[in-house]
């Protein structure tokens, strides 16, 4: 089908959030979901700091694919995608610029198993910060639909045929689809979460303000990095987003020195503690000189598993 199982889009926008994308590369555009999905959560999200990025004239990502069968296409494709490649994948990827993010979504399967290992690694060898594959765990036994041939199920994929390529992350999502994620060698392990977990932790971030407060002297200005989680509606008094521009938050920093140049600014301006929240954990292991300049300058007052605290006062 031109489609693909829902489950695994919260973990896939999840991942290619924490990958901090400029460009994406759609294997198998199809009907074109996951174009829509990954404009939404890149450009249109930061709309809401930045409205003009709302309008396709001011869009920074750029979002291509490969598509086989172009009776697939429609005008909602030209206007999401920057470009569409007709043909081949396997063919066409070894043509292809790098890009910092490539996406399979339920395609690998269409190709035998020595052709799909082959764009697979293609594929890795393109890719600047991640790739990211999902295919059925177990025969389905499709055959051609929608009058194309292409969609035929050629192959079955085990977590073992992804480890083959070497550093890849493989995860069974709702019992019945691997995802596979391939990091660039230097960067950080991508986090993966399962729904199961996302209904846990929507719970847990109900006690976390309680449980900021437990180390936030009464009336002390701090940082709450969250991505907005928590900080407006559970109205944690005091807490600056961050990074911030005239009380707003304005996003994660686009890099190590940008983050900490605006931590030492909010910091003059009497932030006296810096919290991080599970979901953001990650920052951590992203922005490293970030994080080396925080353990080397000031104190840690937890770090577990729900909490990352630093006291930023002299």
């Amino acid at each position: 089908m031109p489609s693909s199982r829902p489950d695994i889009i919260p973990i896939v926008i999840n991942l290619l959030r924490q990958s901090k994308v400029q460009s994406i590369l759609d294997v198998g555009v199809g009907f074109g979901k996951w174009g829509h999905l990954f404009r939404e959560y890149t450009d249109i999200l930061e709309a809401e700091h930045d409205p003009g990025r709302y309008e396709k004239k001011n869009w920074r990502v750029r979002i291509d694919g490969i598509e086989g069968y172009a009776s697939y296409l429609t005008p909602m494709h030209t206007f999401l995608y920057d470009h569409i490649y007709l043909g081949d994948a396997g063919a066409l990827i070894k043509t292809l610029p790098n890009y910092d993010f490539i996406f399979m979504g339920d395609i690998i399967e269409h190709f035998d198993k020595d052709a799909g290992l082959s764009l697979l690694r293609d594929a890795i060898a393109h890719a600047n910060k991640a790739v990211v594959v999902s295919t059925p765990k177990y025969e389905t036994g499709q055959d051609n639909l929608c009058g194309n041939e292409l969609e035929r199920h050629k192959s079955l994929w085990k977590a073992s045929d992804f480890r083959r390529l070497g550093n890849a992350q493989v995860k069974t999502v709702a019992g019945n689809m691997l995802l596979a994620a391939f990091r660039r060698t230097g960067l950080p392990k991508l986090k993966f979460s399962s729904a199961g977990k996302v209904q846990q932790s929507a719970l847990l971030l109900q006690r976390l303000p309680q449980e900021i407060r437990e180390h936030i002297p009464a009336g002390a200005k701090f940082i709450l990095v969250d991505e907005e989680q928590i900080r407006n509606a559970s109205r944690v008094e005091r807490a600056l987003p961050f990074l911030e521009k005239n009380g707003e938050y304005w996003g994660a920093p686009g890099d190590d020195d940008t983050a900490i140049k605006e931590l030492e600014r909010m910091r003059q301006a009497d932030a006296q503690f810096l919290v991080f929240v599970p979901s953001t954990f990650w920052w951590l292991d992203y922005y490293k000189e970030f994080q080396r300049h925080l353990r080397s300058h000031y104190s840690c007052i937890r770090d577990d598993e729900r909490l990352i605290v630093f006291d930023l006062r002299p």
